[in-house]
């Protein structure tokens, strides 16, 4: 008979509080963070920021972006930390038993869709490098497959794989972004701006910088719940994303404002550095996708319970793997710009959950007597994509920044619904501790 008391470490604590004992480094965190940064959407929206505004402002954009990124993510940091919980236990509290189902499979749509999009470019990468610098043709379908499976293997040992990644991967990265950056500016190229199929504006940018991590800022909580503590937790994820994060835009965009190319491999061909590229790409893929995994296996987990964690990991990174295989990837743009829209206001409602109604009085045991759905957070979510589609699509917008405009939509909506709640002594969860 399997021990109970290790079903938790086997799990990687998907259903559990993490104890106390079992925890991470300030530093560890950064570094799996910026890993995660660091990847395909951040070069080509880098690249094309660059372009359009040119180094001073796009420089400010990718600062003002971030900025916003690192306060947010604190703040999820801080309640993951403080409970200890995951972004798909959170979600239970906020949403309910039955409701949190939803809102936990709107999320791990979203990853698993970046996993095959991230996973179809790196083959077509592969397959670009490949024939440009030694005649060979290799099918992208190769470079997937071999690529899933080392994402999968990583994956599977659940946080302690990741951690140790990190700590391989983005010295690494980072390394060669500067590089990349350095040889650029002392090589010969047509520099200046050029042309990207939709050019930015500053508010545009702004919006496009918030956008590229915005997912990874809600499910914060997977990873600053092994903290060693909140300080640790909001510090390390306030340098990774408002000091480092637009620092890496800014060295990552210098090859293409530099040679007035916007496509960062097709650079490093030019430079004569494809292969080292390649790398820096392959290992940013490799990086992003296995906190795709993690993420979307602990949110499948909250629902298929009776499934241990790492066989939910494995399937996922079939179902990722078969997406980037099959021309169906490219019919998903739309659909992840739609949940872009519509993560972000889950995570604003599960901060106040936690916060303003609960004040952290949260234990395992309430989840079987909170009611099945929450149509207060469904409300707030609502109102909140219908906001963040209406500024997207340029018809109102508070400011103008889509995922910014469903954040404090859905925060103000959920607030005002649950102020009676968040004050009644008689709230049945008030006074038990974590």
């Amino acid at each position: 008979m399997e021990n109970p008391q290790q079903q938790p470490a086997i799990d990687d604590y998907a259903r559990e509080r993490v104890p106390d004992d079992v925890s991470s480094s300030g530093f560890h965190l950064a570094l799996i963070i910026i890993g995660g940064t660091i990847g395909f959407a951040v070069f080509l929206v880098a690249a094309q920021i660059g372009g359009s505004l040119g180094y001073v402002r796009a420089g400010f954009a990718f600062a003002l972006g971030s900025l916003v990124l690192g306060a947010m993510g604190a703040t999820t940091s801080y309640v993951g930390a403080k409970t200890r919980f995951s972004t798909y236990l959170l979600t239970e509290f906020a949403f309910g038993r039955d409701g949190a189902k939803i809102a936990n499979l709107a999320i791990a749509l979203s990853l698993i869709g970046w996993y095959g999009v991230i996973s179809n470019f790196l083959g077509q990468a592969a397959q670009q490098v490949l024939l440009e610098s030694f005649g060979f043709n290799v099918s992208p379908y190769i470079t997937v497959l071999v690529a899933s499976t080392l994402m999968i293997t990583i994956t599977a040992m659940g946080f302690t794989g990741i951690d140790k990644l990190a700590l391989v991967l983005v010295p690494f990265m980072v390394l060669f972004i500067l590089y990349a950056a350095f040889i650029s500016l002392n090589r010969e190229g047509s520099g200046g701006a050029f042309d990207v199929e939709n050019s930015f504006t500053f508010q545009t940018a702004v919006s496009a910088v918030i956008g590229s991590y915005i997912a990874g800022v809600v499910i914060q909580p997977d990873y600053s719940r092994f903290a060693v503590n909140t300080r640790q937790a909001i510090w390390s994820v306030f340098i990774a994303l408002g000091v480092i994060f637009p620092l890496v835009q800014f060295f990552s965009a210098i090859p293409s404002m530099a040679t007035g190319e916007p496509n960062l491999l097709t650079v490093m061909v030019t430079l004569g550095v494809a292969v080292p590229a390649f790398f820096l790409l392959l290992l940013g893929a490799w990086s992003s996708n296995v906190l795709c995994l993690y993420s979307s296996g602990l949110s499948i987990a909250t629902v298929a319970k009776k499934i241990h964690l790492v066989h939910i990991i494995v399937s996922i990174g079939i179902i990722g793997t078969a997406i980037a295989l099959v021309p169906a990837q490219t019919y998903l743009i739309n659909f992840l710009v739609l949940l872009g829209v519509t993560i972000p206001p889950i995570g604003a409602i599960y901060i106040v959950e936690a916060m303003f109604v609960r004040r952290f009085s949260m234990n395992i045991g309430d989840l079987q007597n909170e009611g099945a759905v929450n149509y207060s957070a469904f409300m707030a979510w609502g109102l909140a994509a219908l906001a963040g589609y209406l500024s997207e699509s340029g018809i109102f917008g508070i400011v103008n920044i889509s995922s910014i405009d469903s954040l404090i939509v859905s925060t103000l909506v959920y607030v005002v619904l649950n102020w009676a709640r968040a004050n009644d002594v008689r709230y049945p969860t008030r006074g038990k501790q974590l």
